[in-house]
């Protein structure tokens, strides 16, 4: 049985424990403790200013190449695209500043620069409703058209209307274009039903494509998941099948979009198309259209196409390259 000594013994030794850490904390071992601290705080702010310097002296370099890139821009896309006739399809998520860029590089390139194509976002709106609208819309178009339906998987007959009304080709390999006339009234149609904006008339036919977009958000702005939001990437889908169509009826198409920030749900149709294999077959991406090079990247792609190939290009995953090879 513990007595009333062992007690007494184990409190001292506790009373004792103490008083030997007191007298250390205070003395010696507290100048070494606080000695060590400071040291550390020292190395960890010096390091920190290095981080600092090293990040300015990295964006200076950043820029530098930027402005590089800017001022070679003409003489790499100079005389690319001449006699060629392109347009802009703008997706609801691009950046004003991006389509005016890609129009300000084809006009570079000299192409001739038909009017730009707005692309309305109830053109992927969710819902049965909206989805049987827009196929009697579209049906309707392509009877405007004189043109049969003929959409692969995942696409929709608007997606063939506007491709024919963008392009005054059936398909791809058509040696005719649709008549004016015709073309007209389905890009009235379409227009009337809300889901496109631009020109009083159809634009000018066009051989090139550039079709310019963004992520598109996802639902919740609070989604930090990493996981893409699953409506987001419906309507990213949705504007792939769109470019996959037109791709079908042009010489050359290039989807231009940023990726979506990294580790949020947002979807980019770019990283789409550089996933779905055989729906994006034959269409070229650029990833970074807000950089001189991305700019120089859609020219030199759609040149690219012109020669039967194509590619996916830029500073994200899943490119291929920054620019085409051999440009």
């Amino acid at each position: 049985m513990i007595d009333f000594r062992y007690h007494l013994v184990s409190l001292a030794a506790v009373l004792i424990a103490l008083s030997i850490g007191i007298v250390l904390g205070a003395g010696p071992l507290n100048d070494n403790i606080g000695s060590t601290l400071s040291g550390e705080v020292t190395k960890l702010r010096q390091e920190k200013e290095e981080l600092r310097r090293q990040a300015k002296e990295d964006q200076r370099g950043l820029e530098a190449r930027d402005a590089y890139d800017e001022q070679t821009l003409p003489g790499v896309v100079g005389d690319r695209l001449v006699e060629r006739t392109a347009t802009v399809v703008v997706l609801p998520e691009a950046a004003d500043d991006d389509v005016q860029e890609a129009r300000d590089v084809l006009e570079e390139s000299g192409a001739s620069v038909a009017d730009t194509v707005e692309v309305d976002a109830d053109w992927a709106a969710a819902g049965d409703a909206s989805a049987d609208e827009r196929d009697r819309t579209g049906d309707g178009a392509l009877r405007d058209l004189g043109v049969d339906a003929e959409v692969p998987d995942g696409a929709q007959t608007v997606d063939q209307a506007l491709a024919v009304v963008v392009t005054g080709r059936e398909r791809a390999e058509s040696t005719e274009r649709v008549e004016r006339s015709a073309r007209d009234a389905a890009w009235t149609r379409l227009r009337d039903a809300g889901l496109v904006e631009g020109p009083a008339q159809a634009p000018a036919a066009a051989d090139l494509v550039v079709v310019v977009g963004g992520p598109v958000a996802a639902e919740s702005a609070d989604d930090t998941s990493g996981s893409v939001d699953r409506a987001a990437e419906a309507t990213a889908a949705t504007w792939v099948a769109l470019t996959h169509l037109v791709q079908t009826h042009a010489d050359g198409t290039v989807l231009a979009a940023p990726e979506a920030e990294e580790g949020s749900a947002d979807a980019s149709p770019v990283t789409m198309a550089r996933t779905q294999g055989s729906l994006a077959e034959g269409v070229s991406t650029v990833d970074d259209p807000d950089l001189p090079m991305g700019r120089a990247a859609i020219v030199l792609a759609l040149d690219e196409q012109l020669d039967g190939g194509s590619g996916h290009y830029g500073i994200g995953a899943g490119a291929d390259a920054p620019v085409p090879e051999g440009a």
